[in-house]
């Protein structure tokens, strides 16, 4: 398996919405995200990622053999 740690890109939001839609993961995250995860919330988390301050927001995808799986972020 290939592990790693990419901007986001608009084309990531269907593997976004695969992944944030399984129970047992959203299970384990933060409260707030909607269930099931859309590959329309996926476009709308990434577009605002994308066009947030780059000095402030610090957020990448996390991808398993170029599939992404989930994220990591950093807001100052």
């Amino acid at each position: 398996m290939s592990y790693k740690i990419k901007k986001w890109e608009m084309s990531d939001a269907k593997d976004l919405a695969i992944a944030l839609s399984n129970k047992k993961i959203q299970d384990n995250l933060r409260d707030g995200l909607p269930y099931p995860y859309t590959e329309q919330d996926g476009v709308d988390y990434i577009s605002a990622i994308l066009s947030a301050d780059e000095n402030e927001t610090f957020a990448f995808a996390i991808t398993v053999d170029s599939k992404v799986v989930g994220s990591i972020s950093v807001f100052c």
